[in-house]
């Protein structure tokens, strides 16, 4: 699995990395997605020092901002560009016949502009973030922060465990290297990659953590699970299969679910 990390991050962000485009060919970026989640727990590195860094500059909620903004730049829009597209062909009104319905929302996901329902969904994600963890950093550190750590790394989990249940909606695009052919051992590798940090957190932080946060966070990567196989079944009836768009839309809405999950649990650790 380490040697699939640095194809990952290549894949998942704009950092520049050695290997070029080779490590970005068919089987070897198809292998990457073993990665996915480690990446993003090393984003979520990044959030805490972006936030840290920013918090002795400038007044918090500007610095919450700036979280937002490393969040989004580091994979250079990627999701939100796919939850834009997504959101865009699903407000494609039904003319009652399926098969042409599919085909124009999949031609609406293809086109490089973006419309008005894009525009709304990339706005009410950012700003749902935004607030999410405004929420988040009025409660302790250890929960703040390990929000931090975890929010892109359930992204990706959600992802990978769609690649793994979907199929292709369209036989071009970049979704295709992982759509139905992310197997088992990327499964593993990123429930591994997950449970890992999740049972450190719950063992070093429990007396900063609402109660039962040991249940909690062993039930989140199922519920994130059960979430990807809804966008799976949703994504196969609208557009008849799952793409690189809708994956990034996945990531996106899951990120978002991940940090309302929280914000209940802490509601109802405090009732």
């Amino acid at each position: 699995m380490l040697k699939d990390i640095l194809p990952a991050a290549r894949f998942l962000t704009i950092v520049p990395l050695p290997g070029g485009d080779k490590m970005l060919g068919g089987q070897a970026v198809t292998r990457s997605a073993a990665a996915f989640v480690a990446v993003g727990l090393v984003q979520g590195l990044l959030l805490i020092a972006v936030e840290l860094g920013a918090g002795l500059l400038f007044h918090p909620n500007l610095a919450l901002w700036l979280v937002v903004l490393a969040l989004v730049l580091v994979s250079g829009g990627f999701h939100l560009d796919g939850l834009a597209d997504t959101f865009d062909a699903l407000a494609v009104k039904s003319s009652g016949d399926e098969g042409r319905d599919r085909d124009r929302r999949l031609a609406v996901m293809k086109d490089s502009a973006t419309g008005v329902m894009g525009m709304l969904a990339i706005f009410f994600a950012l700003v749902l973030k935004y607030y999410a963890l405004q929420s988040l950093s009025h409660s302790s550190y250890a929960l703040y922060y390990s929000s931090l750590l975890l929010l892109p790394a359930f992204g990706k989990w959600a992802m990978v465990t769609a690649m793994y249940r979907a199929a292709a909606a369209r036989p071009e695009g970049l979704g295709r290297l992982f759509i139905g052919a992310v197997g088992r051992r990327e499964l593993f590798w990123n429930g591994v990659t997950l449970v890992l940090p999740l049972g450190a957190i719950c063992w070093l932080l429990t007396g900063f953590l609402p109660g039962l946060s040991g249940i909690f966070y062993l039930l989140l990567p199922l519920v994130l699970y059960l979430f990807s196989r809804l966008a799976v079944s949703v994504s196969r009836r609208k557009f008849g299969g799952m793409s690189g768009d809708t994956l990034g839309a996945v990531n996106e809405l899951a990120e978002i679910l991940f940090l309302l999950l929280v914000l209940i649990w802490l509601r109802l650790s405090v009732w």
